[in-house]
């Protein structure tokens, strides 16, 4: 009896990354949050929003509700945020 044994990687997709630009400060941004949809991730984004309104000078903060934990954001969602965000923060985890 023989074992196939199956490598499912595949090596980096990306072959480069930029960083993005870094605002010289908060006051006056929008600040998008985005909430990935896991268990009290809500709770996670909203305590951040309120953190982040007391301590920082902010115009607005958008926070965006992900259809799906487990996947990323779509085109037309990523393109939204980015024209009405000047700082994103995602990443909610378990």
């Amino acid at each position: 009896m023989s074992i196939i044994v199956y490598n499912p990687t595949n090596g980096p997709s990306v072959k480069s990354k930029n960083m993005a630009k870094r605002l010289h400060s908060l006051e006056n941004s929008v600040i998008g949050l985005i909430d990935n949809g896991k268990k009290n991730s809500n709770v996670v984004v909203e305590r951040a929003a309120f953190g982040l309104k007391r301590k920082y000078k902010v115009k607005d903060i958008y926070i965006h509700n992900k259809k799906s934990f487990s996947h990323g954001l779509n085109q037309e969602e990523a393109k939204m945020l980015a024209e009405k965000c000047d700082f994103i923060i995602t990443g909610v985890g378990d």
